[in-house]
């Protein structure tokens, strides 16, 4: 049989020996396997991606793969569709075609598609921050709020809010908090109202931010979102000017994050303006070399130093 197309999520099949003739199958019919050619060149294309020269791989698939992406709602044992898309996709993001990627995950099913899709979207979405295309990322984030379980978005939707407030997007930030505020798990929900109180303060809002934290107790230190409120409390008595407020919470905060966590580099940026702005000189020395040692790459160490005005080869261990 031929694959003819789709019709109200079910694929339209024909016989080759008997023109004319279509027939309706679902797309989940037991028995059925669906095959798509792998195209002559292709270990060649697999072995150049292999030394990060992706082109190859795009150009023998996209005639192959872009029309088979609505096929991908077919189950993965019935079908080599998901392998030879899935190497498409990635093919794009690795090989900085991201305008094409973003446009192909608009028809990608990733509720129906394996983790592998995910992760790539994810890696999309960093890629897109990363390239300064923004509109890129809100599609990106809002087109897996909507296929992944909540518990699944939120471990890609705070990362990328604190790679979007690092450049700055900090309405796009708010819009990430605001999505999941009406959370049905009361951790996620009490996370995100924290978030945007923080995100209030670094847009330049910190009434609003207090407004948000007035409405909420101080979590025990066992909670899980102990460490974000401290954030939001020392970030909020920073841009009110209550210094002892803001170094009693960041220093909470600095303690209890690991050095993993992405809003840690943020973290030591604020925590030094404290030191900074109550004349903690030698304090503030110290903890720069260490942000140094820990993110030398980080936007918010160079930001740092240029409020300092300290030259960074002076704070090189």
């Amino acid at each position: 049989m031929l694959l003819m197309g789709m019709l109200d999520q079910q694929l339209v099949v024909s016989f080759p020996d008997i023109p004319g003739s279509e027939v309706i199958v679902p797309m989940d019919r037991t028995g059925m396997i669906l095959n798509a050619d792998v195209p002559e060149g292709y270990t060649d294309a697999a072995q150049s991606a292999l030394m990060g020269d992706h082109q190859p791989m795009i150009e023998i698939l996209r005639p192959i793969a872009e029309p088979l992406i609505p096929f991908l709602q077919v189950p993965e044992p019935q079908t080599n569709i998901h392998a030879l898309c899935l190497q498409y996709y990635k093919a794009l993001i690795l090989g900085g075609q991201t305008a094409s990627a973003v446009e192909l995950s608009k028809a990608i099913p990733f509720d129906t598609t394996s983790s592998e899709f995910t992760t790539l979207a994810s890696q999309l979405v960093f890629t897109c921050i990363r390239e300064e295309q923004y509109v890129g990322a809100e599609l990106m984030l809002s087109l897996l709020l909507r296929a992944l379980p909540q518990e699944e978005f939120v471990e890609i939707a705070f990362p990328a809010a604190d790679a979007l407030r690092t450049a700055g997007q900090h309405e796009l930030c708010l819009e990430i908090y605001g999505s999941l505020i009406d959370s049905d798990n009361p951790v996620i929900q009490r996370r995100s109202l924290l978030w945007a109180g923080y995100s209030s303060s670094v847009g330049g809002d910190p009434a609003q931010a207090r407004a948000i934290l007035s409405e909420l107790d101080e979590p025990d230190r066992e909670d899980e979102n102990f460490v974000v409120y401290c954030l939001a409390r020392g970030r909020t008595g920073l841009e009110q000017g209550d210094l002892r407020e803001c170094m009693h919470y960041l220093s909470r905060a600095m303690v209890l994050t690991p050095v993993e966590q992405s809003y840690k580099p943020e973290l030591y940026y604020l925590l030094l303006r404290g030191y900074r702005e109550t004349g903690q000189t030698e304090a503030s020395s110290l903890l720069q070399r260490e942000f140094q040692v820990f993110y030398p790459d980080s936007p918010w160490l160079a930001k740092s130093l240029q409020e300092s005005k300290t030259n960074p080869m002076e704070q090189t261990l």
